[in-house]
């Protein structure tokens, strides 16, 4: 059986057990319809998931078979405001806030990657449509010039150059967080699209406003799962702010070893979270390695965090890039349970810990690490 009859197959089992082959319709059935302008015969299928934004995981609620004209329904139960993606035709996917109150959805996609979108009867998923457009505009903006000189630095091999641009790439990054918070604030207000916008807070100085947004979104909505949820997110903001004492961190390391961090904590430990994937947090590493020639006798240390989501790449990057210093990660990428108690939401993202544990700085990189570390170990005279 070749891989194209195996996805049919698998579908059409998927389809079976979501029963969206004549659904059964009634009063609490919620539904979706619309159009897809672009077919596609070896994947004619719309395919609805509920997305969690602090996990980033995916649980399958319906699939749909399109008609010959494109059409489709999609037919679920929804009892409160919840958030998921639709996959259509092309990889083109769409983040959606459903609520049960809209009764009258219509999503047509032209069924391309990146493709054009029309959507009706939900005003949340049109305000969380705007953030999106908004989102991509600013990084555009802001985020990708840098990147790109990042990159032409390190193709070039010029190390000075890296430094600087990894430097920028930083403040711009924080520039564009900046921005998606205050759009946040002046735009999406109380409607539930606010949950939408979770993947990108940040904490740190963000956190006396996203108390303010969820304090207010508590009051409209003070018994929905996401204003738990949201609290919640913003409560963990508060353990790994600069003071608190970080949660416990024990995961295997790259031979399967439990791996405790109290047990590697030296004077000052920087607890770098990365991926193999992420080209910042690879030309980061000379800087890092810098520190530890400088300050590694005298009491600095790293602690590497990986959200790979494999296990090989994961391991052959510590030993091409001679990451010298303990590395652990659950292999889980985003839904790794590191991310959800250190509430992290970007990479690269560092926090410097003392011995005890205890928070005494935040995302240092590039010159801005060794200051910090001039500062606290520096010898004196």
């Amino acid at each position: 059986m070749n891989k194209h009859h195996i996805l049919l197959f698998v579908l059409s089992l998927l389809m079976v057990s979501c029963q969206t082959t004549a659904p059964t319709e009634s009063d609490d059935s919620y539904q979706i319809t619309g159009t897809v302008s672009q077919l596609d015969n070896e994947f004619p299928y719309v395919i609805l998931n509920r997305f969690d934004p602090i996990s980033q995981g995916r649980t399958s609620i319906d699939t749909a078979e399109m008609g010959g004209d494109g059409t489709y329904l999609l037919s679920f139960d929804l009892t409160e405001p919840d958030l998921f993606q639709l996959r259509f035709p092309g990889r083109q996917t769409v983040t959606v806030l459903l609520d049960p109150e809209d009764r009258n959805v219509v999503i047509d996609a032209e069924g391309r990657r990146n493709g054009e979108l029309k959507l009706s009867g939900t005003p949340a998923s049109a305000l969380l449509q705007d953030y999106d457009r908004f989102r991509i505009e600013s990084n555009q903006r802001l985020i990708k010039p840098a990147y790109d000189k990042m990159t032409k630095a390190s193709e070039i091999k010029d190390q000075e150059a890296e430094i600087a641009a990894v430097e920028e790439y930083v403040n711009v990054s924080k520039q564009h967080r900046q921005e998606l918070l205050d759009y946040t604030h002046k735009n999406i207000g109380t409607s539930p699209a606010l949950f939408g916008t979770v993947l990108r807070w940040t904490g740190d100085e963000e956190v006396d406003v996203l108390e303010e947004l969820v304090a207010n979104f508590k009051t409209a909505h003070p018994d929905l799962r996401m204003t738990k949820v949201m609290e919640d997110k913003v409560s963990r903001y508060r353990s790994v702010a600069i003071g608190s004492t970080i949660p416990a961190l024990v995961q295997k390391d790259t031979t399967g070893k439990m791996i405790d961090i109290k047990d590697h904590l030296v004077t000052y430990t920087l607890i770098d979270f990365w991926a193999s994937w992420c080209g910042p947090c690879i030309l980061q590493i000379p800087d890092i390695k810098d520190a530890l020639t400088k300050y590694g006798d005298r009491g600095f240390g790293v602690f590497g965090v990986s959200f790979d989501s494999n296990a090989d790449r994961w391991k052959s990057a510590i030993v091409k890039h001679e990451l010298d210093w303990p590395h652990v990660s659950d292999v889980e990428g985003w839904q790794s349970q590191q991310a959800t108690d250190f509430n992290v939401t970007f990479i690269p993202f560092n926090l410097l810990v003392d011995s005890d544990g205890k928070i005494v700085a935040k995302n240092l990189h590039s010159k801005t690490l060794l200051g910090k570390l001039d500062e606290l170990l520096m010898e004196p005279g």
